[in-house]
């Protein structure tokens, strides 16, 4: 019987998207003014043109921290999309569960002195907070660390193709 599971979770914004926002706002209101004293006075129409491509290069900018992840479960095989302002998306990480090394629930001071070629935060915080980890060695992507926010319907996919100590390690003996 074929196995298939997805889940979306939208990411929250934290302190650093806030200050980003701001940064980018404050960056964009600087080219604004700057084309209008500077430019205006020589080209009216190209100032007028950067300052509309400073406002939309912003607004693109901003909307870009609106993010959810994807997560889909097919037959052991674990995909991680990013959805960029429901309009765009990108692959973030795929492989197959059976090539996991442990899973658990995350833990940072436990994993932040591993070594891993790649981390992936895909969950609801970006720090962590309330999720899961996996870890996967493989030739494609190396050895990663993906910290997720499955729902326990998602977990129920992952859960029979683990290797049998991950699964011990993550789930119990039950």
């Amino acid at each position: 019987m074929d196995i298939f599971v997805e889940q979306i979770v939208k990411r929250r914004f934290g302190a650093k998207d806030y200050a980003i926002m701001v940064g980018i706002s404050f960056l964009a209101a600087v080219v604004v003014f700057l084309s209008v004293m500077i430019l205006s006075g020589y080209v009216g129409g190209i100032a007028f043109l950067v300052a509309i491509g400073a406002l939309y290069g912003a607004f693109r900018l901003i909307m870009a921290r609106n993010l959810e992840f994807e997560y889909s479960v097919t037959n052991g095989d674990l995909t991680v999309d990013k959805i960029i302002n429901r309009q765009r998306r990108k692959r973030v990480v795929s492989f197959d569960v059976k090539n996991a090394e442990e899973m658990g629930k995350y833990n940072a001071a436990k994993l932040q002195h591993r070594n891993f070629d790649n981390r992936y935060f895909v969950g609801e915080y970006e720090d962590g907070r309330d999720c899961w980890y996996i870890t996967c060695r493989s030739q494609k992507t190396g050895h990663i660390l993906v910290v997720f926010n499955p729902e326990e319907r998602v977990l129920e996919a992952i859960k029979p193709f683990l290797q049998r100590q991950a699964r011990i390690d993550a789930f119990g003996r039950g």
